[in-house]
């Protein structure tokens, strides 16, 4: 199972209490989907998934994505 947040840091918890649970191949993304907050005091500068160029699209049903 691979979890992702917008920072990271929630997805880390998650992580943690899914293998508390019992749940065994649990992986997070490392600096979240938005990454950490930059020079400029916005996120997606530095790091992260969207930073890094990697694949994502928003959700056709308009009322939900990044």
């Amino acid at each position: 199972m691979v979890l992702i947040c917008r920072a990271g840091d929630r997805s880390v918890e998650a992580g943690g209490a899914l293998e508390d649970a019992g749940f065994s191949n649990v992986a997070t993304v490392m600096y979240g989907f938005e990454g950490d907050v930059g020079p400029s005091l916005r996120r997606g500068e530095v790091n992260g998934w969207r930073f890094d160029g990697l694949p994502w699209v928003v959700s056709a049903c308009g009322k939900c994505g990044p």
